[in-house]
């Protein structure tokens, strides 16, 4: 009875390989290569709130087994090192996917993000920067050419751009 107790035990928690991912309903379903010739279809895997991601295939899940019971795993975590950033200092904190886009908030106070494009769909932004720079080009709806003005506080016009 204490060997089967000890078994049940070392089987509550294991890890595997991602070989399919259903993300099509409120939890995804993975289907996992365990133990040696263990394949499990219909793993659940619990996300945190407010993050999802979609796993490459060969990612490394670590599954538990609900109540001591290998007929139901729930993946808690997975990971990829193949995609990971490495080489993050101490404290520092990375949002990454497996195609290079990053968000790392580092150790200096800096919101870094690395991505092809950055696309807002939002209602207002705000800037309260209290300074700025661009580097390449800035497309805008309407020209800003000579003509270009603003409205004074006195409701005249500043004149046209200097330089």
């Amino acid at each position: 009875m204490m060997h089967r107790l000890a078994q049940r035990m070392r089987l509550m928690v294991a890890r595997g390989v991602v070989n399919l991912i259903n993300d099509a309903g409120g939890l995804q379903m993975l289907q996992i290569d365990g133990l040696d010739g263990e394949t499990r279809d219909d793993v659940e895997r619990v996300q945190n709130f407010g993050h999802t991601s979609h796993p490459p295939r060969g990612s490394t899940p670590i599954m538990v087994a609900v109540a001591g019971s290998r007929d139901h795993l729930v993946a808690v975590a997975v990971d990829n090192e193949d995609t990971r950033p490495r080489s993050l200092s101490e404290g520092e904190s990375a949002l990454y996917n497996a195609h290079g886009v990053m968000f790392l908030l580092d150790k200096d106070g800096n919101a870094v993000l690395t991505a092809k494009k950055l696309i807002l769909n939002i209602e207002t932004l705000t800037n309260n920067a209290t300074d700025s720079s661009h580097a390449g080009t800035s497309t805008f709806d309407n020209p800003i050419d000579d003509n270009h003005r603003h409205t004074e506080h006195d409701g005249g016009e500043t004149g046209g751009p200097h330089g």
